[in-house]
């Protein structure tokens, strides 16, 4: 479980995904693992149908996974 600081993603994603990787950045901040790793499943799936809805490109795709250690 890691957030790579050097991937930058696209300032306008959908409010939901920013408000999600807002949390997930107070769990990583406080060292809180348990609670990262199980709001990260449901933060995942959420990306994964954003992309199949057509509401995120496969490069946003690609980076929120690279930046948070799925890839």
């Amino acid at each position: 479980m890691f957030i790579d600081e050097s991937i930058d993603l696209r300032e306008n994603l959908p409010e939901s995904l920013q408000r999600d990787f807002a949390k997930l950045r107070e769990y990583y901040d406080a060292g809180d693992w348990f609670n990262f790793d199980i709001f990260f499943e449901g933060v995942e799936a959420t990306v994964k149908g954003y992309y199949l809805a057509g509401k995120i490109s496969r490069e946003d795709l690609n980076c929120i996974f690279r930046k948070y250690g799925v890839m």
